[in-house]
């Protein structure tokens, strides 16, 4: 049970620390889209939640350094585990960017000067893949492996140097390479369509292959990607849940 003292105030910021920084690096909470202040009242509303379930001891904190320390030690655990969660939604969202540049989409962001640098179908497929993690209880899981860190790795006691940097780096390569898989078809679809339009310009010059590609492009990539809409949406059902059980096994939770 925590008082309202100096330890136990501090260690509620610590807390919060904790959640921000986890709440900022996930696109799902912390996208360009979602207010700073809406994302700071979050966080601020998971860490008391947090603080009602959890049974916290005050941190001893005996100066300023201390808790400076303390506090990047909680940022840090906060961001690199919203990094992990944030591959999976990497993941599809290289696949819409690949998609897009494919098939001649990605001049379409040149519309959406008041957006983050990104192409259209790149943002499809974050919400796509954000209805996905909520639907199959993903928020959930969250806020239980969240619960849980505060058991396995009390606050204060986290240590950088206890992680292994090559399973960030492998989760990387898994999540580019599954992304790749995402947009396979498209490529295909894509690179058989650049084949027969370099066909027609090599036995028919007359025809002006630029007018008449660009469109051909975006018709050829959007109903291959619409109709692998169903297998793109099974493959990422099954690839979340496997993920999720090795995010709530990295907080703590598994």
């Amino acid at each position: 049970m925590i008082l309202f003292d100096t330890n136990s105030l501090l260690t509620v910021l610590l807390l919060f620390m904790r959640v921000f920084s986890f709440i900022v690096m996930v696109p799902l909470f912390g996208t360009f889209f979602l207010p700073n202040f809406v994302r700071a009242y979050l966080a601020f509303a998971v860490s008391l939640s947090i603080l009602t379930y959890a049974d916290l001891k005050p941190v001893e904190v005996d100066s300023f350094i201390t808790f400076v320390g303390l506090a990047l030690h909680e940022v840090i655990f906060g961001f690199l585990s919203g990094f992990f969660l944030r591959l999976l939604f990497d993941a599809v969202f290289v696949a819409g960017e690949i998609i897009a540049v494919n098939t001649g989409l990605g001049f379409l962001m040149m519309f959406l000067p008041q957006q983050p640098q990104t192409t259209v179908l790149a943002g499809f497929s974050t919400l796509l893949a954000s209805t996905l993690f909520l639907s199959l209880g993903g928020a959930e899981a969250v806020y239980l492996g969240l619960l849980k860190s505060v058991e396995s790795v009390p606050l204060g006691s986290f240590d950088v140097y206890s992680l292994n940097g090559k399973v960030f780096l492998e989760l990387f390569y898994k999540s580019f390479s599954t992304g790749v898989k995402i947009a396979l078809p498209v490529l295909i679809a894509a690179l058989l369509t650049n084949v027969i339009l370099a066909v027609i310009n090599r036995f028919i010059p007359q025809i002006n292959v630029f007018m008449v590609g660009l469109p051909l492009q975006v018709m050829v990539g959007l109903t291959v990607f619409m109709l692998s809409l169903p297998v793109i949406g099974i493959v990422l059902v099954s690839y979340m849940r496997s993920y999720m059980m090795d995010f709530l096994k990295f907080l703590g939770g598994g």
